[in-house]
């Protein structure tokens, strides 16, 4: 599964994972209420294949924040909330009479985290969503971000809702080995006729200078 991604649910497919085999899960899973109830299942998973020390980073919708902190938080350590703010649409939430600002990106660790080398930023300004791939798509630029600061060359990151193949974009480009889940057969071919246009940056120099551009840029 490696470097793929594979059509099936992520529940089942997951199973083939070995224990303690992953450096880092980034996702965004889908929250409307009705699919909640997966992130208890992303926190269990996270306990079982992560590696120690390793984290989840996964998007939450600032509605169900409380709730999903406490569904991770029975398996997992808290690390850090990152916020990433949108650019331009700001979508109405009803429920508050809400112009939502920001998303969520959730950090918990399985036990002691293994800290990157820098420091990193806690608010990130992307380039704005992108529904081009998937209805619910988030910009590559924060994935790319995060995942760079949170692993390493050759590391193994693990997005279980890959949607429209924003996280295994990013980590081709970084040189980052994936394991990319999506449920429907249709995305899953746009993720992967997606991946076919892009080409990992060639040399540790250029992925350290892109980071350091994109941190000036969200400063």
């Amino acid at each position: 599964m490696i470097n793929t991604i594979t059509t099936g649910d992520a529940r089942e497919l997951a199973k083939a994972i070995p224990d303690n085999s992953i450096d880092l899960i980034f996702t965004d899973p889908p929250y409307i209420q009705k699919h909640m109830h997966l992130y208890g299942w992303l926190a269990e998973e996270a306990a079982r294949s992560l590696k120690p020390g390793g984290l989840l980073l996964c998007y939450v919708g600032t509605y169900w924040k409380y709730n999903v902190i406490q569904d991770l938080g029975k398996h997992l350590d808290y690390f850090w909330d990152f916020i990433a703010l949108n650019r331009g649409n700001r979508p109405i939430m009803w429920q508050r009479h809400v112009l939502a600002g920001y998303k969520s990106i959730l950090a918990f660790s399985k036990g002691k985290p293994e800290l990157p080398s820098g420091n990193i930023l806690d608010t990130w300004i992307g380039s704005g969503e992108d529904k081009r791939y998937h209805i619910w798509g988030q910009d590559e630029s924060t994935a790319r971000y995060y995942i760079a600061c949170f692993s390493k060359p050759e590391s193994v990151i693990l997005d279980p809702f890959v949607g429209g193949g924003t996280t295994a974009m990013a980590c081709k480009v970084l040189g980052r080995n994936f394991i990319a889940f999506e449920i429907d057969p249709d995305t899953a071919d746009i993720a992967r006729k997606r991946l076919e246009t892009v080409q990992p940056l060639l040399m540790p120099e250029e992925m350290e200078q892109a980071n350091m551009w994109e941190s000036e840029v969200a400063v």
